[in-house]
């Protein structure tokens, strides 16, 4: 009697479980049954529209080319990873994100780089702040931009290298100074001359006359150069400069014109 209730007790233990299996057989079909289906729905999606979003320097329509998504091409079939390398390709792109949004759109957004020169090497290129040569483009942005010149070593390097060179480091960094200082100020600079070396001399897009600023101390040398333009050139007539200089402690040196068999003026501030 014993042992007949003890097999009575493990044979409705054993029930519930082979309920539980055979449960489980029409959710495993209907699990398959949704991935096929899904599976054909994602075949049948076609691409109609790309999006390019953040394109400011590079066109759009070029960028959209470079991709190489075909309109009615199947949304699964692009290769996202492929068309991303090929976008990085060209140098002012610094970053590439590429997104399906259903039911037929391919999303790309690019983060350009941004100059913040040019580059006068015998061909014009670009520069970043990360010191990145960018090619010389044709772009309907408006890019107002100073230019860096007398820097030598320049010809193995070409668009899309990273120029670890020092001159052109301390270009860059007098021009973000100037843009810290004032945005202004950074505009009012048309050209930074490295001069092979020597004496830094900028030359402003009011007139076209050497500014020597010498090496070290920019950020003051700059502070100057604002004061005493503002001061005593604005306020007088500025095409008759010949020269100014920043380079002695604390005062600027300056030459007009009209002082060629004078010393050069030192203006207090």
């Amino acid at each position: 009697m014993m042992e007949q209730e003890i097999r009575h007790t493990a044979n409705n233990r054993v029930r519930p479980k082979r309920w539980g299996l055979w449960l489980m057989i029409p959710l495993v079909i209907g699990t398959c049954v949704l991935c096929v289906v899904s599976s054909k729905w994602k075949e049948s999606l076609k691409t109609q529209r790309i999006l390019i979003e953040g394109s400011r320097i590079i066109p759009a329509q070029q960028l959209y080319a470079m991709s190489g998504i075909a309109i009615k091409s199947p949304m699964y079939g692009i290769d996202l990873y492929a068309v991303r390398n090929r976008l990085l390709a060209q140098p002012f792109i610094q970053s590439v994100g590429i997104f399906r949004q259903y039911p037929d759109v391919i999303r790309i957004r690019v983060k350009e780089r941004e100059p913040i020169a040019t580059l006068n090497n015998g061909s014009m290129y670009y520069l970043d702040a990360e010191s990145y040569l960018l090619p010389y483009v044709q772009t309907t942005a408006k890019l107002d931009l100073p230019m860096i010149n007398g820097v030598n070593d320049l010809q193995k390097v070409h668009p899309g290298d990273h120029v670890m060179l020092p001159e052109i480091t301390q270009a860059i960094q007098l021009l973000q100074t100037a843009q810290a200082i004032d945005s202004s100020m950074y505009h009012f600079i048309s050209e930074v001359n490295m001069n092979g070396g020597g004496d830094i001399i900028l030359y402003s897009t009011d007139v076209a006359v050497p500014i020597y600023v010498g090496r070290g101390d920019i950020p003051k040398k700059l502070l100057t150069l604002q004061s005493f333009w503002s001061k005593f050139v604005k306020t007088g007539n500025a095409e008759k400069l010949k020269y100014v200089d920043l380079r002695f402690d604390d005062q600027v040196v300056v030459r007009w014109q009209t002082d060629e068999k004078q010393p050069p003026a030192k203006a207090a501030l």
